[in-house]
């Protein structure tokens, strides 16, 4: 969903007309402290996954992941905690026939 046309002609696709798209980039918290946000990624991101799918081998390399999420993270951390970029739409769209 990276691609405005692509919303754009889902949004379509699904009958809405008029659709418009404001790129809302900013940074988000993913942690208050580097502790807080590896255990973030290691619980939502792809990271924790490769983990989990890995069964033993995975939990014997959950101390390398965790070092090498402390070294991705290094860059994001300021003194409110640790914020990486992020960016989404904002989008605004109408029904056919609302509010006619």
């Amino acid at each position: 969903m990276a691609s405005a046309d692509v919303v754009t002609d889902v949004y379509r696709a699904a009958g809405f007309e008029r659709v418009r798209l404001e790129r809302l980039d900013l940074d988000v918290c993913i942690g208050r402290d580097m502790a807080e946000a590896i255990e973030l990624g290691m619980a939502l991101g792809p990271a924790g996954e490769r983990i989990r799918l890995a069964g033993d081998l995975g939990v014997q390399k959950t101390p390398d992941v965790r070092k090498a999420l402390e070294r991705a993270y290094q860059p994001f951390i300021r003194p409110d905690g640790v914020f990486g970029p992020s960016s989404t739409w904002v989008i605004a769209a109408e029904a056919p026939g609302a509010g006619r």
